[in-house]
């Protein structure tokens, strides 16, 4: 069985990203819903302005000015132990 970690994404100074684990999940609708509304958000963003971002035209910092944080769960680990990190059991939870 695998788990899943929830890391929380959010700027740090005017153009760096932060990640921060958060918690782990088993429960893959908890894992589609957390990177559901990450790609609908952020991973939008991106998309759309990949370019931009890369010629220094946009900054990543226009998306957090009115979203603070994202979150994801995209890294599976085998095991939790040791991580220190609490069981998410719903998308409320963070």
């Amino acid at each position: 069985m695998g788990y899943y970690v929830i890391s929380k994404i959010e700027l740090e100074g005017t153009d760096s990203l932060k990640s921060t684990d958060v918690g782990y999940t088993d429960d893959i609708n908890v894992v589609n819903e957390v990177n559901e509304a990450y790609d609908s958000s952020f991973g939008l963003f991106l998309g759309e302005n990949r370019t931009k971002i890369e010629l220094g035209i946009v900054s990543v910092s226009t998306f957090f000015a009115s979203t603070p944080s994202v979150n994801e769960a995209r890294t599976e680990v085998d095991d939790v132990n040791g991580l220190g990190l609490s069981k998410v059991t719903s998308i409320n939870e963070l």
